[in-house]
């Protein structure tokens, strides 16, 4: 169970994963064709939603839909509380939607969306999109198949068994005394900051991780790190590991290769990028954990 701290998108999903049924065959095919069943298409990553009223939401189809749009891949998303199975599916032509709704991008969808429905797209794409990129087993080349109700790939060679990826990035807020440490990239809307980032090296403990980054990014030395909360971002794989972290000045050298520039900001000017009240600056929207940082820090 998540912890009920946790503020973030993609997080807290309503479903229980159920992962004894990944390897039922029997199972499997009679939940996809059940009458409770609730199957979400996809294509080219992108999930397929429907609007009304200025509301989206994921297009759940019936159970057997997979069948009947000739879905490609399924993958076992869980069962809610009634028990009733979630799946999602891949199809290659998207014209035989017309009409009923659109596939959409799941990133531009995020403020849109309600919180179990991103919970439940987000790790539905991030499959997908590994599978679209790993065909071929990594060790002897061989194409694998897909097993374990979509969770899986195996090569029927060698026997590697691929499991989906994951990249863990920590992503922290640099503070020194009142202030706080933010940076923005230059391919960047105009005013756009946001919490430094790095992904984490095999090896390296998360704490290891945000002083090298923050040091490589910003020329700061960390002198204490706290966790925040974690987030899985979808774009393409990542899980987003937050943190506040203090530092032992506020002389920063910007890493131009990594950054554009730096700016520090103060608590009360922190709170007026979360408010979307600063006039020149602006921070990244709620649904991503940069901001709940941000905010955290903001209004302690």
């Amino acid at each position: 169970m998540l912890s009920p701290e946790n503020p973030n998108a993609f997080t807290r999903s309503p479903l229980d994963r159920a992962g004894h049924h990944r390897a039922d065959a029997t199972w499997l095919e009679a939940a996809l064709n059940a009458e409770n069943a609730r199957l979400v298409p996809f294509y080219q990553h992108r999930p397929f939603v429907m609007e009304e009223g200025g509301a989206v939401a994921p297009g759940w189809l019936n159970g057997g839909a997979h069948k009947h749009f000739g879905a490609k891949r399924t993958l076992f998303l869980g069962l809610d509380a009634q028990r009733a199975p979630h799946f999602a599916f891949e199809v290659s032509d998207e014209a035989q939607f017309a009409g009923l709704g659109r596939f959409d991008d799941l990133r531009a969808l995020g403020p849109r969306l309600a919180p179990d429905d991103l919970a439940m797209l987000g790790p539905a794409k991030s499959v997908f999109e590994w599978h679209a990129k790993n065909g071929y087993c990594a060790n002897c080349g061989t194409e694998s198949v897909i097993v374990e109700a979509g969770w899986r790939r195996d090569c029927p060679s060698c026997r590697t068994e691929h499991y989906p990826r994951v990249d863990p990035v920590c992503i922290m807020a640099p503070t020194f005394g009142n202030k706080v440490l933010l940076g923005r990239q230059k391919a960047w809307p105009r005013g756009m900051f946001s919490a430094l980032a790095g992904f984490i090296e095999p090896g390296e403990a998360i704490e290891e991780a945000v002083a090298r980054e923050t040091l490589e990014e910003a020329g700061l030395v960390v002198t204490h790190v706290r966790m925040h909360s974690t987030q899985p971002w979808p774009f393409p794989h990542s899980l987003m590991i937050g943190v506040l972290c203090e530092v032992e000045h506020d002389r920063e050298t910007v890493d131009t290769k990594e950054l554009e520039s730096c700016r520090w900001f103060t608590r009360a000017e922190a709170r007026l990028l979360i408010e979307g009240k600063h006039g020149e600056c602006w921070a990244p929207p709620p649904y991503a954990i940069a901001h709940q940082l941000l905010k955290t820090w903001a209004y302690e």
